[in-house]
């Protein structure tokens, strides 16, 4: 080694304090402090916080280029130590999670059939019902099927099969919202809203309602809703028209929705009161199905004809009665309807003019029979042991002589039997 060299570097490192000298000069100037030091675990970088003139200004930066040093630091990431809450994104029409009070063993079953719009009112009465332990809610229902289509389920099978299969108290159906554009299957097929496809679509809920009806359960059929597109509003119109047509033929109750979506003037509106009495959203983005909101608005509808049909959830149908609003049925009917009594339920099969249908039907006393014990007629002499009352043409005169303040006063008496057994008494006084 020469010389020189060892001058050289004797000289480069009798720089060094001068230089760490300098740089704590300036940290002091830029209003630095031990506290304003840092240090990266990792990296071994020294961080000097950005709190004075000089900004950004690193003096330490020539030390690190020397020794190694000037990696990019990446930046720490602040902890925090509140935890945040995930947001939780559900579709429009999704029920929130909520608290279902246990089922009793026996508690009887409400089924809700039909498509997408069908398992919304499933979960809305599921919310409606959660504390009620002797009802419970279960969806026999398809998303994206109907009654028309190539693949439609056959509905009345998988009702009737599970009618069956459990304690079912009572059958909720809303349909059609997936029917609309398709035609029935066929060699050609039946092309959607003509007049064979509207006839081919009742008979479908025709037979529906008669599976229903046949096992001797009530049925509440749920309508269309409106939407915001005229040719859709004609579509629904229409099938609204074939669902209330079955159930006045069949007394079913139909829930008829489609003023309680529509603003005070009539025309369609997403926003409306909910069942709080709240202005809220109740309809989708599409402006044809539900938000929970409006879920649960129908779900109100259709659970207040449960009410009145189950009487409170605690028996069985009361059938046969137009209730009240504010009449609960303690007891449920053990036997059929009355007219199921009479040997059918159509009305037509029924003579209403019969005693029979005017006593267990219409509810009115039989006509009495002259000389039965709850005949009113009184009874007259002369009376035949059928109760037949002569007729009586002769007239008696009886002259009365009540005591007034000492006076006689003369009467004459006249007196006639006539139709049924009544007498007519005529009192006028008699000339001197």
């Amino acid at each position: 080694m020469t010389i020189r060299t060892r001058k050289y570097r004797a000289s480069q490192t009798s720089r060094l304090p001068a230089g760490l000298a300098i740089a704590l000069c300036l940290v002091l100037l830029s209003g630095g402090a031990p506290a304003a030091l840092a240090q990266d675990a990792r990296g071994g970088d020294i961080v000097v916080a950005q709190n004075g003139f000089l900004g950004g200004f690193n003096p330490f930066a020539p030390l690190q280029r020397l020794f190694g040093g000037g990696r990019e630091r990446k930046p720490v990431q602040k902890k925090s130590t509140d935890k945040a809450r995930p947001r939780v994104s559900r579709p429009a029409g999704t029920a929130p999670r909520f608290e279902i009070m246990p089922k009793d063993p026996d508690a009887g079953l409400i089924l809700v059939v039909g498509d997408r719009m069908a398992r919304g009112v499933a979960d809305g009465l599921k919310y409606t019902l959660a504390d009620k332990p002797q009802i419970r809610v279960e969806a026999v229902t398809e998303d994206k099927a109907g009654l028309a289509g190539d693949n439609a389920p056959d509905w009345a099978a998988r009702v009737l099969s599970r009618i069956r299969g459990a304690d079912v108290k009572a059958v909720v159906v809303m349909i059609g919202r997936e029917d609309i554009g398709k035609p029935f299957p066929g060699e050609p097929p039946v092309e959607f809203m003509t007049a064979e496809w509207l006839d081919t679509y009742r008979r479908k809920v025709d037979a529906l309602v008669r599976v229903v009806r046949q096992e001797r359960k009530p049925l509440v059929w749920a309508g269309l809703p409106p939407t915001n597109q005229e040719l859709l509003n004609g579509d629904f119109t229409q099938l609204n028209s074939i669902f209330q047509s079955a159930a006045e033929d069949r007394r079913v109750r139909y829930v008829d929705i489609w003023d309680i979506f529509l603003a005070s003037d009539g025309s369609y509106s997403s926003y409306g009161p909910d069942v709080d009495g709240k202005n809220a959203r109740l309809r989708a983005n599409n402006r044809i199905d539900f938000t929970w909101a409006g879920y649960r608005k129908v779900a109100f509808f259709v659970e207040r004809e449960l009410s009145r049909l189950l009487g409170g959830y605690g028996g069985l149908a009361f059938e046969g009665v137009e209730d009240d609003p504010n009449f609960i049925v303690l007891t449920g009917r053990t036997t059929s309807p009355e007219t199921l009594l009479l040997g059918g339920e159509d009305d037509a099969e029924m003579d209403r003019d019969s005693a029979a249908y005017n006593l267990f039907v219409a509810g009115k006393p039989l006509p009495p029979v002259p000389g039965r014990v709850d005949d009113p007629r009184l009874p007259v002499a002369g009376a035949s042991e059928l109760g037949e009352v002569p007729p009586v043409e002769e007239k008696t005169s009886l002259s009365l002589t009540p005591s007034v303040t000492g006076l006689h006063v003369p009467f004459s008496e006249s007196s006639s039997a006539g139709e049924g057994g009544r007498i007519s008494v005529t009192l006028q006084p008699s000339g001197q």
